[in-house]
């Protein structure tokens, strides 16, 4: 028997084996389909639900029921939203909203219109207090006048409108607030301390206005971190003027999840009392969700 040639053996070997494809590229024809754990690098979107959109902007508009809940240290702050629109970027509607904290508990309800670089809202807020009580009238009040006991527990009705103002500008942006508030429910003769706004008042009206620039950064620029400035005014109390300076930051973890902090202390004030009279409690947690 003749022997065959080693290339004849080869070639008889290759055309009986099964035939095999170049793999195609993952999500081209296999969209679905998932590199092994530890393969690829991780993703800058790992915190994101790929079955959601990358933004609630990326939407389309329509009626929707929405939550936001801030929770950190001694404070929760859940808030109901009835509107029409994209849900937290371009809508309008209603917002009600339980207040509990340390101090007290309150309500919040009014209206709301936001659409890109502008935020408007008006409504009522109403706070019963755990710790505070009507006031003496003073020229200024320290830890001492503030904490005495001089008639029954705070109870307040706030009527208040406020306008958010927000312009994209260098490496960051820049934020314009200011408020009206009118402070019903206090006896004649008295002052007031307001839960919110965190400054003594002789009713009923209040002013506040903030500037804040925060730098942007992170991949798509959800994060900032910056300066901000705040202005009140009390009309019926003589040198009521009070000025706070502080930073102020935002990460967006993810559509839903922020962690939010403001640090921002009094520098310039009538009163001496504290940090009940800044804006540096806040240390959370924010969560959104939004019917889709």
């Amino acid at each position: 028997m003749a022997r065959r040639s080693p290339y004849c053996l080869l070639l008889s070997l290759l055309c009986a084996a099964p035939p095999v494809w170049a793999a195609e590229p993952v999500g081209d024809k296999f969209p679905d389909a998932e590199a092994p754990l530890g393969v690829l690098p991780t993703s800058e979107d790992a915190l994101i639900d790929p079955k959601m959109a990358r933004s609630w902007g990326a939407l389309p508009p329509r009626a929707f029921a929405a939550t936001t809940v801030d929770f950190g240290f001694v404070y929760i702050r859940p808030r109901l939203s009835l509107g029409y629109g994209r849900p937290f970027t371009q809508w309008l509607g209603v917002d009600a909203n339980p207040i509990a904290q340390t101090s007290g508990l309150g309500a919040y309800g009014g209206f709301r219109v936001e659409i890109p670089h502008v935020d408007w809202r008006i409504g009522g807020r109403y706070f019963s207090s755990f710790e505070h009580t009507f006031l003496v009238p003073q020229g200024s009040y320290d830890r001492i006048d503030f904490e005495r006991k001089v008639s029954d527990k705070a109870k307040t009705l706030t009527w208040e409108s406020e306008l958010d103002l927000s312009f994209n500008l260098g490496p960051g942006r820049l934020l314009v607030r200011g408020s009206v508030s009118y402070v019903t429910g206090v006896p004649d003769g008295r002052y007031v301390f307001e839960e919110t706004l965190h400054v003594i008042v002789d009713p009923p009206w209040v002013w506040r206005s903030r500037i804040a620039y925060g730098y942007v950064f992170g991949s798509r620029g959800q994060h900032s971190i910056g300066p901000a400035v705040d202005l009140l005014d009390v009309p019926g109390r003589e040198d009521s003027r009070t000025v706070r300076v502080g930073p102020v930051l935002t990460m967006k973890l993810s559509r839903r999840v922020e962690v939010r902090g403001s640090f921002v202390f009094t520098v310039v004030s009538p009163d001496r009392i504290g940090l009940k009279g800044g804006d540096s409690t806040e240390l959370g947690l924010r969560y959104r969700w939004a019917s889709e």
